[in-house]
């Protein structure tokens, strides 16, 4: 009885077929996993920050508008209400230029960096820190104050300027008593739809 099977020819054919439709594959399903890992990773973080000013207020009555120095806000604040990493604080990131004291690392290995910060102490509306006019306590109200590296030290280490490419670097402004993402890229992220320029800033 003659017995059929493959040559060895058309097993290395067929081999060589599934390898080259992987390598265009898999790539794609890597970053479509990275993205939503981002993407996650950074609505966590928002929430967690937003946690820690909320919890601050409600024990000490004390506001982000009530600091005056960027310092003294993360230690008193986000480093006491947050879960930190040990030793890990020190890691700077670079697209913020921010001052390394000023950094801290969550126990999930999220890394936050305060940059540009100032607050002209003013009370009520109209303060740099004024939670009714949305205003943030930053030298320039448009302009993020906290960078947030969703996975710390790894790579890729690049800011997220579009929705559609998540990174694992994002802007967010602290206001008196919250924090929201900076920027179009930024707020498409975390709320999941497409936000105009006009609308930058303002709170949910």
């Amino acid at each position: 009885m003659k017995k059929l099977g493959f040559t060895l020819a058309e097993v290395l054919i067929t081999l060589v077929i599934i390898g080259v439709i992987a390598a265009m594959t898999v790539p794609s399903l890597m970053n479509n996993t990275n993205a939503q890992e981002f993407r996650s990773a950074f609505k966590k973080a928002i929430s967690g920050a937003n946690q820690a000013l909320t919890l601050h207020y409600a024990l000490e009555g004390l506001a982000a508008s009530d600091y005056t120095d960027a310092t003294d806000l993360v230690d008193e604040v986000f480093k006491t209400r947050m879960s930190i990493m040990d030793g890990n604080d020190q890691y700077v990131v670079e697209v913020g230029g921010a001052d390394s004291s000023n950094c801290w690392t969550t126990a999930d290995g999220i890394t936050f960096c305060i940059n540009n910060w100032e607050n002209d102490d003013s009370e009520g509306q109209g303060g740099r820190c004024d939670s009714y006019n949305q205003n943030s306590c930053s030298a320039s109200n448009d302009s993020p104050n906290l960078y947030i590296d969703v996975n710390g030290a790894k790579n890729p280490n690049k800011l997220t300027e579009s929705s559609d490419r998540p990174r694992d670097i994002y802007t967010a402004a602290i206001y008196s008593q919250k924090v929201i993402p900076v920027g179009d890229a930024a707020q498409q992220v975390m709320y999941d739809k497409q936000v105009s320029s006009t609308q930058e800033g303002e709170g949910e």
